[in-house]
Protein backbone atom coordinates (compact mmCIF):
# COMPACT_ATOMS: atom_id res chain seq x y z
CA UNK A 1 0.00 0.00 0.00
CA UNK A 2 1.26 3.24 -1.15
CA UNK A 3 1.86 6.11 1.59
CA UNK A 4 1.57 9.71 0.63
CA UNK A 5 2.64 11.39 3.65
CA UNK A 6 2.30 15.59 3.58
CA UNK A 7 3.49 18.25 6.26
CA UNK A 8 0.17 17.68 8.24
CA UNK A 9 0.52 14.17 8.08
CA UNK A 10 -1.70 12.15 11.47
CA UNK A 11 0.23 9.05 11.39
CA UNK A 12 -2.68 7.80 13.03
CA UNK A 13 -5.43 8.69 10.92
CA UNK A 14 -3.47 7.39 7.97
CA UNK A 15 -2.91 3.87 9.60
CA UNK A 16 -6.68 3.52 10.16
CA UNK A 17 -7.64 5.01 6.35
CA UNK A 18 -4.99 2.07 5.70
CA UNK A 19 -6.65 -0.54 7.64
CA UNK A 20 -9.79 0.44 6.50
CA UNK A 21 -9.30 0.23 2.78
CA UNK A 22 -7.36 -3.25 3.05
CA UNK A 23 -10.76 -4.68 5.05
CA UNK A 24 -12.59 -3.36 2.40
CA UNK A 25 -10.56 -4.44 -0.26
CA UNK A 26 -10.42 -7.78 1.18
CA UNK A 27 -12.80 -11.01 0.54
CA UNK A 28 -12.03 -12.63 3.79
CA UNK A 29 -11.90 -11.00 7.27
CA UNK A 30 -8.46 -10.35 7.98
CA UNK A 31 -6.15 -10.39 11.59
CA UNK A 32 -4.14 -7.77 13.49
CA UNK A 33 -0.74 -9.58 11.60
CA UNK A 34 -2.27 -9.65 7.96
CA UNK A 35 -3.29 -5.92 8.56
CA UNK A 36 0.43 -4.80 9.63
CA UNK A 37 1.62 -6.51 6.92
CA UNK A 38 -0.72 -4.93 4.46
CA UNK A 39 -0.29 -1.99 5.15
CA UNK A 40 2.79 -1.79 6.80
CA UNK A 41 2.00 -0.47 9.78
CA UNK A 42 3.38 -1.76 13.48
CA UNK A 43 0.44 -4.61 15.26
CA UNK A 44 0.20 -1.88 18.04
CA UNK A 45 -0.87 0.62 15.80
CA UNK A 46 -2.87 -2.04 14.10
CA UNK A 47 -4.89 -3.01 16.87
CA UNK A 48 -5.68 0.04 18.24
CA UNK A 49 -7.26 1.38 14.69
CA UNK A 50 -9.47 -1.61 14.36
CA UNK A 51 -10.31 -1.08 18.37
CA UNK A 52 -11.89 2.33 17.20
CA UNK A 53 -13.05 0.86 13.97
CA UNK A 54 -15.22 -1.56 15.64
CA UNK A 55 -16.57 0.99 18.77
CA UNK A 56 -17.42 3.61 15.59
CA UNK A 57 -19.28 0.38 14.04
CA UNK A 58 -17.14 0.60 11.12
CA UNK A 59 -15.77 -3.02 11.67
CA UNK A 60 -16.42 -5.98 13.03
CA UNK A 61 -15.02 -8.62 14.81
CA UNK A 62 -14.93 -12.47 13.16
CA UNK A 63 -14.16 -16.00 14.16
CA UNK A 64 -11.19 -16.78 16.71
CA UNK A 65 -7.92 -14.52 16.57
CA UNK A 66 -9.92 -12.62 16.32
CA UNK A 67 -10.60 -12.06 13.15
CA UNK A 68 -11.86 -8.12 11.23
CA UNK A 69 -14.34 -7.32 8.73
CA UNK A 70 -15.52 -4.20 7.09
CA UNK A 71 -19.22 -3.50 8.17
CA UNK A 72 -21.96 -1.47 5.67
CA UNK A 73 -21.38 1.36 7.79
CA UNK A 74 -18.43 3.04 5.12
CA UNK A 75 -20.39 1.58 2.23
CA UNK A 76 -23.50 4.01 3.48
CA UNK A 77 -21.62 6.64 4.33
CA UNK A 78 -19.46 6.48 1.16
CA UNK A 79 -22.95 6.26 -1.34
CA UNK A 80 -24.25 9.53 -0.12
CA UNK A 81 -22.07 11.56 -2.08
CA UNK A 82 -22.08 9.38 -4.94
CA UNK A 83 -26.27 9.17 -4.76
CA UNK A 84 -25.89 13.33 -4.79
CA UNK A 85 -23.03 13.53 -7.59
CA UNK A 86 -24.30 13.42 -11.10
CA UNK A 87 -22.63 14.00 -14.26
CA UNK A 88 -23.74 17.44 -14.56
CA UNK A 89 -22.64 18.82 -11.35
CA UNK A 90 -19.56 16.07 -11.89
CA UNK A 91 -18.58 18.33 -14.99
CA UNK A 92 -19.55 21.89 -14.56
CA UNK A 93 -16.20 23.25 -13.10
CA UNK A 94 -13.99 21.23 -15.32
CA UNK A 95 -15.04 21.82 -18.49
CA UNK A 96 -15.28 25.07 -17.73
CA UNK A 97 -11.78 25.23 -16.89
CA UNK A 98 -11.08 23.66 -20.07
CA UNK A 99 -13.12 25.87 -22.00
CA UNK A 100 -11.07 28.78 -20.55
CA UNK A 101 -7.71 26.92 -21.10
CA UNK A 102 -8.57 26.09 -24.80
CA UNK A 103 -11.03 28.83 -25.90
CA UNK A 104 -12.84 26.39 -28.32
CA UNK A 105 -16.34 24.76 -27.86
CA UNK A 106 -16.63 22.22 -25.64
CA UNK A 107 -19.44 20.50 -24.45
CA UNK A 108 -20.75 17.09 -22.44
CA UNK A 109 -22.94 14.48 -24.45
CA UNK A 110 -24.87 11.42 -23.38
CA UNK A 111 -27.61 9.11 -25.13
CA UNK A 112 -30.93 10.06 -25.34
CA UNK A 113 -33.27 8.61 -27.59
CA UNK A 114 -30.40 7.05 -29.46
CA UNK A 115 -29.48 10.76 -30.36
CA UNK A 116 -26.34 12.23 -28.70
CA UNK A 117 -27.94 15.11 -26.36
CA UNK A 118 -25.39 17.91 -25.27
CA UNK A 119 -25.99 18.09 -21.35
CA UNK A 120 -23.50 21.08 -21.33
CA UNK A 121 -22.31 23.24 -24.28
CA UNK A 122 -19.76 26.03 -23.92
CA UNK A 123 -19.29 28.03 -27.26
CA UNK A 124 -16.02 28.99 -28.53
CA UNK A 125 -14.62 31.99 -28.10
CA UNK A 126 -13.70 32.37 -31.79
CA UNK A 127 -16.22 34.67 -34.48
CA UNK A 128 -17.67 32.22 -35.95
CA UNK A 129 -19.25 29.85 -33.95
CA UNK A 130 -20.39 25.54 -34.88
CA UNK A 131 -23.71 26.37 -33.31
CA UNK A 132 -24.18 22.69 -31.07
CA UNK A 133 -26.41 23.52 -28.07
CA UNK A 134 -27.98 21.98 -24.94
CA UNK A 135 -30.85 19.73 -25.38
CA UNK A 136 -30.29 19.61 -29.68
CA UNK A 137 -30.34 15.78 -30.52
CA UNK A 138 -26.87 14.82 -32.92
CA UNK A 139 -26.61 11.61 -34.77
CA UNK A 140 -24.07 8.98 -32.99
CA UNK A 141 -22.54 7.48 -35.94
CA UNK A 142 -21.14 10.87 -37.43
CA UNK A 143 -20.19 12.90 -34.10
CA UNK A 144 -17.04 12.04 -32.09
CA UNK A 145 -19.55 11.62 -28.97
CA UNK A 146 -21.92 9.49 -29.97
CA UNK A 147 -18.98 7.24 -31.11
CA UNK A 148 -17.98 6.93 -27.42
CA UNK A 149 -21.20 6.12 -26.46
CA UNK A 150 -22.18 3.47 -29.20
CA UNK A 151 -18.37 2.03 -28.39
CA UNK A 152 -18.73 1.79 -24.86
CA UNK A 153 -22.20 1.03 -25.07
CA UNK A 154 -24.60 -1.72 -24.51
CA UNK A 155 -24.73 -3.79 -27.76
CA UNK A 156 -28.54 -3.03 -27.75
CA UNK A 157 -27.80 0.42 -28.19
CA UNK A 158 -25.03 -0.05 -30.91
CA UNK A 159 -27.65 -2.55 -32.81
CA UNK A 160 -30.82 -0.05 -32.78
CA UNK A 161 -28.89 2.80 -34.15
CA UNK A 162 -27.15 -0.01 -36.98
CA UNK A 163 -31.09 -0.88 -37.81
CA UNK A 164 -32.10 2.15 -38.99
CA UNK A 165 -30.51 4.03 -41.73
CA UNK A 166 -27.16 5.46 -40.98
CA UNK A 167 -27.74 9.06 -42.32
CA UNK A 168 -25.21 10.49 -45.02
CA UNK A 169 -24.38 13.70 -43.55
CA UNK A 170 -21.08 14.67 -45.29
CA UNK A 171 -19.02 12.77 -47.81
CA UNK A 172 -16.85 11.51 -44.94
CA UNK A 173 -20.06 10.27 -43.26
CA UNK A 174 -19.51 6.37 -42.30
CA UNK A 175 -22.72 4.56 -43.46
CA UNK A 176 -21.70 1.24 -44.10
CA UNK A 177 -21.94 -1.06 -40.83
CA UNK A 178 -18.63 -2.71 -41.63
CA UNK A 179 -16.42 0.94 -41.95
CA UNK A 180 -18.60 1.93 -38.49
CA UNK A 181 -18.09 -0.90 -36.28
CA UNK A 182 -14.14 -0.92 -37.56
CA UNK A 183 -13.96 2.50 -36.39
CA UNK A 184 -15.92 2.18 -33.10
CA UNK A 185 -13.03 -0.90 -32.37
CA UNK A 186 -10.44 2.01 -32.65
CA UNK A 187 -12.34 4.15 -30.19
CA UNK A 188 -12.36 1.30 -27.84
CA UNK A 189 -8.71 0.69 -28.62
CA UNK A 190 -7.49 4.43 -28.29
CA UNK A 191 -9.74 5.30 -25.58
CA UNK A 192 -11.01 8.28 -27.92
CA UNK A 193 -13.22 9.12 -30.72
CA UNK A 194 -12.69 11.56 -34.00
CA UNK A 195 -15.22 13.01 -36.56
CA UNK A 196 -13.15 13.91 -39.48
CA UNK A 197 -15.40 16.51 -41.56
CA UNK A 198 -18.20 13.33 -40.95
CA UNK A 199 -20.93 15.67 -39.44
CA UNK A 200 -19.87 18.43 -41.05
CA UNK A 201 -18.25 20.21 -43.97
CA UNK A 202 -14.76 22.07 -41.73
CA UNK A 203 -15.79 20.60 -38.61
CA UNK A 204 -13.40 18.39 -36.30
CA UNK A 205 -13.98 16.83 -33.04
CA UNK A 206 -12.64 15.05 -30.21
CA UNK A 207 -14.22 13.12 -28.14
CA UNK A 208 -13.53 11.25 -24.45
CA UNK A 209 -15.13 9.01 -22.07
CA UNK A 210 -16.80 9.61 -18.68
CA UNK A 211 -16.71 6.83 -16.28
CA UNK A 212 -18.84 6.37 -13.26
CA UNK A 213 -17.99 4.40 -9.94
CA UNK A 214 -18.86 1.29 -11.35
CA UNK A 215 -16.75 1.42 -14.37
CA UNK A 216 -19.58 2.52 -17.02
CA UNK A 217 -19.01 5.00 -19.67
CA UNK A 218 -22.27 7.36 -18.88
CA UNK A 219 -20.80 10.34 -20.79
CA UNK A 220 -18.55 12.13 -23.44
CA UNK A 221 -17.19 15.14 -23.53
CA UNK A 222 -15.00 16.93 -26.59
CA UNK A 223 -14.59 19.80 -28.83
CA UNK A 224 -15.44 20.77 -32.23
CA UNK A 225 -13.06 22.69 -34.17
CA UNK A 226 -12.65 24.56 -37.90
CA UNK A 227 -10.27 22.90 -40.12
CA UNK A 228 -9.26 26.99 -40.51
CA UNK A 229 -7.97 26.62 -37.25
CA UNK A 230 -6.38 22.56 -36.81
CA UNK A 231 -5.66 19.75 -38.81
CA UNK A 232 -6.75 16.30 -37.15
CA UNK A 233 -2.87 15.69 -35.88
CA UNK A 234 -3.13 19.02 -33.90
CA UNK A 235 -6.37 17.56 -32.10
CA UNK A 236 -4.59 14.71 -30.95
CA UNK A 237 -1.70 16.24 -30.29
CA UNK A 238 -2.67 19.38 -29.03
CA UNK A 239 -6.12 19.10 -27.77
CA UNK A 240 -6.43 15.60 -27.09
CA UNK A 241 -4.23 15.07 -23.57
CA UNK A 242 -6.34 18.19 -21.95
CA UNK A 243 -9.20 16.91 -23.06
CA UNK A 244 -8.52 13.60 -21.54
CA UNK A 245 -6.92 14.91 -18.56
CA UNK A 246 -10.56 17.11 -18.00
CA UNK A 247 -12.50 13.11 -18.55
CA UNK A 248 -10.31 11.72 -16.30
CA UNK A 249 -11.32 14.62 -13.42
CA UNK A 250 -14.71 14.26 -14.23
CA UNK A 251 -14.42 9.86 -13.83
CA UNK A 252 -12.68 10.52 -10.56
CA UNK A 253 -15.36 12.89 -9.50
CA UNK A 254 -18.13 10.14 -10.03
CA UNK A 255 -15.79 7.23 -8.27
CA UNK A 256 -13.78 5.94 -10.78
CA UNK A 257 -10.88 4.28 -9.93
CA UNK A 258 -9.39 2.35 -12.66
CA UNK A 259 -6.88 5.27 -12.97
CA UNK A 260 -4.94 4.75 -9.73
Amino acid sequence: MIKKETAYDVPGLRAGIDVLTALCESVDSLGVAELAQLTGSNKHMVFRCLKTLVAKGWVTEQGEGPKYAASLVPFRLASMPVARMDVVTAAQEPLRALWKNLGECVYLGVMHDDMVMYLIHHEGTRNVHLGGRVGEHYWPHAAAPGKVLLAYGEPDLLERCLARELKKLTEATHTDRKRLLADLERVRQQGFALDEEEYMEGGLCYAAPVFDYTGHVVAAIGTTVLTVHYRQKDIKTVLGPQIQETAKKISVALGWTACE
